[in-house]
């Protein structure tokens, strides 16, 4: 109420009249405060459209960020497919779901890395396929005969009862 009475002091003493002080009356003060809520509205009256369009905006923000994401995991798993094609390694998954060599061994995220993963990958192939079997003696047939055995055996051998 103090703002609205020096407000119209300050009309008053605009108008000529110095030294006079003007009283006003409840509906005055009711008719100045709505011109001054009415003034301040209208400065905020496009807050919402504002405020729509703000949520618009992070909208439109998240959809590139979406984008940028997937393009970069295309992006990644382009590279990682031209990696393996380059240096031979399997895509195909197992006959169980397995995950494919790729899937299990090239994990990097830059080219470098992945490049050095294959290599590496690669190299290990190529060496196991020039050792052959790890275990030389896999798949051959052994009978482990103790003492008794051989004795036997050489009975036989001794008297032609063997094959």
């Amino acid at each position: 109420m103090s703002e609205a009475t020096s407000t119209g002091a300050e009309t008053a003493t605009e108008s000529g009249g110095e030294g006079q002080e003007q009283t006003f009356t409840q509906a005055d003060v009711d008719r100045i405060v709505k011109e001054r809520v009415t003034r301040e509205r209208a400065k905020f009256s496009d807050y919402d459209a504002l405020k729509s369009q703000a949520e618009g905006a992070k909208t439109l923000e998240q959809q590139v960020a979406d984008l940028r994401g997937e393009l970069d995991s295309t992006k990644a798993e382009s590279l990682r497919a031209r990696v393996a094609a380059e240096h031979g390694i399997s895509t195909k998954k197992g006959p169980n779901g397995e995950p494919s060599d790729a899937d299990l061994f090239l994990t990097g995220s830059t080219e470098e890395t992945l490049l050095a993963q294959a290599s590496r990958l690669a190299a290990r192939e190529a060496d196991r396929k020039k050792q052959g079997n790890v275990a030389p003696k896999e798949g051959a047939t052994s009978t482990t005969a103790g003492p008794e055995q051989e004795a036997r055996d050489f009975v036989g051998d001794l008297f032609g009862g063997g094959d």
